[in-house]
């Protein structure tokens, strides 16, 4: 991976519905040698997949929670039902498991406060016996 194909990448995280030609104009190529530096980085899995980035209150949750978690234990079935119970949870936008006091890091986006405390309730029965203790953070504003 050259400098150019960081550029494009740069460009295509700020806006990946760009055409080509935009792209192709901003690092110096022609919008065909862009489209084909775009495939390979789809094909050697840079680029793991394009999504849309919608805007959480334009459909009605605009609350951001992230919520630490620590597990009882962690042998690798609990984890593994953890991770299959949030991947479902339709709350949770990303959950990664990381280092440290936690164990797990889960970003909500939820209608209000009432709509958390359910989704903490439901987390709490289902997940019976496997979450020791939890933490919650609430987003006051998106920097980036």
């Amino acid at each position: 991976m050259d400098e150019i194909d960081q550029t494009i990448l740069d460009l295509l995280q700020e806006n990946a519905d760009q055409p080509a030609k935009r792209i192709a104009d901003r690092v110096g190529l022609s919008p065909s040698a862009v489209e084909r530096r775009i495939a390979r980085l789809k094909q050697s899995g840079v680029i793991q997949k394009i999504a849309a980035v919608i805007d959480p209150k334009a459909v009605g949750r605009g609350l951001t929670v992230l919520v630490e978690l620590d597990i009882q234990n962690e042998h690798r079935h609990t984890l593994d039902a953890f991770q299959t119970w949030a991947v479902k949870a339709p709350e949770v936008q990303a959950c990664w498991y990381v280092t440290g006091d936690m164990d797990y890091v889960l970003q909500l986006a939820v209608r209000d406060l009432d709509e958390y405390n359910a989704f903490i309730d439901r987390m709490m029965r289902e997940q019976q016996g496997l979450v020791r203790k939890y933490k919650s953070l609430i987003a006051l504003k998106v920097v980036k």
